[in-house]
């Protein structure tokens, strides 16, 4: 005879056999054991009458013609509910989104095209100033003369504009952070 511990595999087996849930090859696996098993023999009657008297006890179910009607439509109304309201949420945090870019986006613009204008007239002020030192002359004046003579205007220009977006770039961040 086997150990009980052995067995407890196969008194679960039972219960599955007798409910139609093993596939072949573990159905003919149980009943070969069946076969040669007295304890699995004698339990197999008080199984089948346990399932038996459990049928006998459950009342019968039965269910209208209009039961899968209704309950589809129950669930349909169900799904239905569930999609507005996040079709409703994702309206409400689109608009939310909008309005928050709007108001950075007029906030950024404010603050870049002051910087940009205060950048340019502290670049010329600065360039002026370079100007009088005689800095920008000898850069401009080395520039030209590899470039060619006419370029000394657009060579002062740039490097205005050069200086000026740099300092834009410098301003705006800083008065974008004053605001806030």
């Amino acid at each position: 005879m086997k150990q009980p511990n052995d067995h407890s595999h196969w008194d679960h087996a039972l219960q599955d056999w007798l409910d139609g849930e093993l596939n072949d090859a573990e159905s003919a696996a149980f009943e070969a054991h069946l076969a040669g098993c007295g304890l699995c023999q004698r339990s197999l009657p008080e199984f089948e009458e346990l399932d038996q008297a459990l049928v006998e006890s459950a009342p019968p179910l039965q269910l209208d013609a209009n039961f899968d009607q209704a309950l589809l439509a129950r669930i349909d109304a169900i799904d239905e509910s569930k999609r507005l309201e996040a079709r409703r949420r994702l309206e409400q945090e689109w608009q939310e989104q909008m309005q928050s870019l709007s108001r950075n986006w007029r906030r950024t613009l404010a603050f870049v095209i002051p910087g940009i204008i205060g950048g340019i007239v502290l670049a010329v002020a600065l360039m002026t100033w370079l100007d009088s030192s005689g800095i920008t002359s000898n850069l401009v004046a080395q520039g030209a003369a590899e470039l060619g003579g006419r370029s000394i205007d657009y060579l002062r220009v740039s490097i205005t504009a050069v200086v000026g977006a740099a300092f834009g770039m410098l301003i705006a961040p800083w008065l974008a952070r004053l605001a806030d």
